[in-house]
């Protein structure tokens, strides 16, 4: 986005036809009426004006009004720095007459001076900010000069990330700048810029807690299509041509790449985030509002997700004991703790062998966290067995670092396999799948890692003739001595046949 003294390529847009058709087929999260009175969830929703800056200030808020959007951050054409009191008058009218209040403002840049950084300060405190998005200089100096300004004036310093090759790319240049300081200095994550760094936004939110005082909502996707590239690259003016070249990566519409946008909000959540997000989509300046407004929607289905009360779902776990379910081997690699099923030992395998069973069509929810370098799984269609691994069945991948297999967590494993990582270590998500006929869909966090359908008079997998879509039953996986991996709120859904 904009900043002051600072300016980088914009990359293009690239958006995916029959997003509904899409998301008919693979169905839409439940809604409540909670949730129809507030689309966001609590969550405050904005915008970063700099999304609209092919309109004047007067048209943007028009535009943000009949968006439903009540918060922006401002970037400075819109609304310029300055403290006389008629322009302080003037800006707040306009936004109260929008019904918009401007909560943060930026991306604006600090050096040193003294004057000119008490000046931003002054217009901030006059406007009522909640933060200032900003890209100081890297210095200690600098940093002096914000932490005895953000003390002063109460208001936090909220420092953005460029992506590659900026100031400040990675988290931890901003961790390191930070360490020790004013907790009032902190960062306004751009989920678009770190996925450009690859760093995962779920992962950065973690690490920064309550320094978080800005989030910056976008999404990209990554270019594995050497003809796709190719097509790009020949149409691309020559720094967004460079920028895809060098990265592989280009801006989308929230949704479509790979943002998880559940994750990020459970993220917020957790480190109790009370600032408004801003959305900010960089593409189509000219004509963006139909790209916002599916960009919101994504918004509104994670939201959804996140808060989905799960209609029609069955608990298959007491989250206590193990009635129900049934260990074969090294039963000592199972464990309750907090309220979770926890496996770490030998290989193991838990079965479940409660209400219900065999299960044909149906959706499974169960939330799973991994620690580091661990694998287990969750299998389906399934039968008890002894000792082993299960011969009957699937099993969905568990594994976001286990340096040994490269098949990572969301895939149908050694069928239809995710070879990305999707989630950080020590992250709860959901892992959400789905079987109705011969089609399987797993989804992440709501968002669709793995759909695969079984080829008709299918005889099984290679040496592994169990392995077919059939009925069955469910278990956990314990994989390893070295393998931690917690599972907790396991429900199921019966499909019609």
């Amino acid at each position: 986005m904009y900043t002051l003294k600072f300016s980088h390529p914009r990359l293009p847009k690239l958006s995916i036809p029959g997003l509904a058709i899409v998301a008919c087929l693979l169905g839409s999260p439940a809604t409540s009426t909670a949730a129809d009175a507030d689309p966001y969830g609590g969550f405050k929703m904005g915008i970063q004006s700099y999304s609209l800056r092919g309109f004047d200030v007067d048209e943007a808020l028009k535009h943000s009004e009949k968006l439903g959007l009540k918060y922006w951050e401002a970037y400075p054409k819109h609304i310029p720095i300055s403290t006389v009191p008629a322009h302080i008058k003037e800006q707040k009218a306009k936004l109260a007459n929008s019904g918009v209040t401007l909560a943060a403002y930026g991306v604006v840049g600090f050096d040193t001076n003294e004057t000119k950084a008490r000046e931003i300060f002054d217009f901030a405190k006059a406007m009522g900010l909640k933060s200032i998005s900003a890209n100081p200089k890297k210095d200690p100096a600098t940093f002096d000069l914000l932490e005895k300004l953000v003390e002063e004036y109460q208001i936090p310093i909220a420092i953005h990330n460029h992506g590659p090759g900026a100031l400040y790319d990675k988290v931890d240049d901003i961790l390191e700048m930070v360490d020790g300081r004013s907790p009032l200095l902190g960062a306004c994550v751009d989920t678009g810029h770190y996925l450009r760094s690859n760093e995962d936004p779920v992962e950065v939110i973690q690490k920064l807690g309550k320094r978080v005082f800005g989030v910056h909502f976008k999404d990209v996707r990554t270019i594995r299509s050497e003809e796709e590239k190719a097509k790009l690259m020949a149409v691309l003016p020559k720094n967004r041509a460079n920028h895809l070249e060098k990265e592989g990566k280009i801006f989308t519409i929230l949704g479509e790449g790979e943002l998880n946008i559940v994750g990020v909000l459970r993220a917020l959540r957790e480190i109790g985030y009370t600032n408004p997000i801003s959305l900010e989509y960089e593409e189509n300046p000219q004509n963006p509002l139909s790209d916002i407004e599916l960009c919101l929607a994504a918004v509104r289905e994670g939201v959804a997700y996140l808060d989905s009360n799960d209609e029609g779902f069955t608990q298959i776990w007491d989250g206590k004991t193990f009635d129900g379910w049934k260990i074969n081997e090294s039963p000592d690699t199972w464990k309750i703790v907090d309220g979770a099923i926890v496996c770490q030992g030998p290989r193991s395998h838990l079965f479940y062998v409660g209400d219900g069973t065999p299960f044909k069509n149906f959706e499974l929810k169960v939330d799973v966290m991994a620690e580091p370098n661990s694998n287990g799984g969750i299998y389906f269609h399934t039968e008890f067995q002894e000792s082993g691994w299960p011969e009957k069945g699937f099993e969905t991948q568990v594994n976001n670092t286990y340096k040994k297999d490269p098949r990572k967590t969301g895939g149908l494993y050694a069928v239809d396999d995710v070879t990305e990582q999707l989630i950080p270590d020590n992250t709860w998500w959901t892992q959400h799948i789905i079987v109705k006929g011969k089609r399987v869909i797993i989804k992440i966090d709501g968002k669709v890692a793995t759909d695969y359908t079984e080829p008709e008079n299918s005889t099984g997998q290679p040496n592994q003739p169990k392995r077919r879509i059939d009925k069955g039953t469910f278990a956990l996986q314990g994989h390893d001595p070295n393998s931690t991996v917690h599972f907790k709120n396991l429900r199921v859904k019966k499909l019609a046949d």
